[in-house]
């Protein structure tokens, strides 16, 4: 009865970091891994896990057992795209190793979903979690923090949602007071503490979302960009200066009707009639957006971005949907006289078709291109 020694890396850090081909198999394979990894990131739990399982396949091994030792790793994606690479690589192992039960070993992070996926496919005779040691000083344990916040996958996992929350709840707060300012005047200045409350709230959940997704480093290459634009001609900068001129004109003037509006008086009117004065003019602006951008790669690099027309039919899509959905929210609400069913089934429906065409569209452009790279390729060869 041969024994598999199994070690699981369900987020493929093991392949990220090392370039590795997994599943590796085998006691050398996996202890050159181990050393590789250690190398990469000596502060990977992973690295442990497989020096883990090594040990156990040594001591299993010395009392006379038939044992064989493997690591799978699913993806970066975690989720389905994960447990399906998982489970994948299972499939391999077991099929080379024939192997009739496992001795499962993990770092414990992401035991409820990797041990189903295994048990599946064979008998888990034991589970192993190796827990790494650490000093309990507080110094350790706000590193530990500092550097798990630093890791790109925590940071969306846990701090992404902070930074949401704060922000959306600042946002209402704020909101509301603007509102009742606008309904009640002067009067609504007694709720200023909650709003500097909200702006607080805002601005702290503004900060993690920008270092989250390193905005202020990407708003440093934008200038760069227009700086690089405007001293080389660029023909994107006006039709990217027109577009900015119409979102703000057209918010602008979505704002006059709102104040000119005096029957509006809770925060969703306000924002429904904001929404449909202006949602026409912003995709507008974003459609001249990109069509600078097809004319500048056009005349820069002699090709046509032809996924230009996705992007343009997948924002007509979005935009039918949304003009269905406020029609009958507005209908709803009294703002207007009730839509009808039709008019917003046929809004919502022909967003839809428009979106399955952008799809269609962009699969034809991809295949056209891998065609072309393809072919570009043959012709280097030949």
């Amino acid at each position: 009865m041969r024994k598999l020694i199994l070690c699981a890396d369900r987020d493929d850090d093991i392949g990220e970091k090392t370039g590795l081909e997994t599943p590796i198999i085998g006691r050398e394979e996996n202890l050159q891994a181990a050393v590789k990894l250690g190398l990469k990131d000596p502060e990977d739990s992973d690295t442990n896990s497989i020096l883990s399982a090594i040990s156990i396949y040594d001591d299993l091994k010395e009392n006379g057992e038939d044992v064989e030792i493997a690591t799978i790793c699913g993806a970066s994606s975690i989720g389905y795209t994960s447990d399906t690479a998982l489970g994948e690589e299972l499939d391999y192992v077991l099929e080379k190793t024939s192997a009739d039960s496992a001795i499962l070993v993990t770092d414990g992070a992401e035991d409820e979903y990797i041990s189903p996926i295994i048990s599946s496919k064979i008998d888990i005779s034991h589970i192993r979690t190796v827990y790494v040691k650490q000093s309990e000083s507080v110094e350790n344990l706000y590193y530990l923090f500092v550097k798990t916040f630093q890791e790109e996958k925590s940071k969306r996992k846990f701090l992404l949602p902070i930074s949401l929350a704060l922000l959306v709840y600042g946002f209402f707060r704020i909101i509301a007071l603007l509102s009742n300012l606008f309904i009640e005047g002067v009067g609504a200045l007694t709720g200023l503490p909650g709003f500097g409350v909200g702006i607080i709230f805002f601005v702290i959940g503004g900060y993690i979302f920008t270092r989250i997704y390193e905005l202020d480093r990407k708003t440093v290459e934008v200038y760069k960009n227009l700086r690089e634009a405007v001293t080389s001609g660029s023909v994107w900068l006006p039709f990217t200066a027109v577009s900015v001129l119409i979102v703000i004109g057209s918010s602008l003037q979505g704002w006059s009707e709102v104040v000119a509006n005096e029957n509006l008086t809770s925060p969703l009117e306000i924002a429904l009639r904001f929404s449909s004065t202006v949602i026409w003019w912003w995709i507008g602006a974003v459609f001249l957006h990109e069509l600078g951008r097809l004319i500048d790669t056009y005349i820069k690099k002699g090709r046509v971005k032809w996924s230009f027309w996705a992007v343009f039919l997948t924002l007509f899509a979005l935009t039918f949907i949304f003009w269905g959905a406020l029609d009958y929210i507005m209908g709803i609400v009294g703002m207007e006289e009730e839509a009808a069913f039709p008019m917003v089934a046929i809004n919502i429906t022909l967003g839809l078709l428009i979106g399955v065409l952008a799809g269609l569209t962009q699969r034809s452009f991809r295949e056209r291109q891998k065609r072309e790279e393809k072919a570009g390729t043959e012709e280097i060869t030949d």
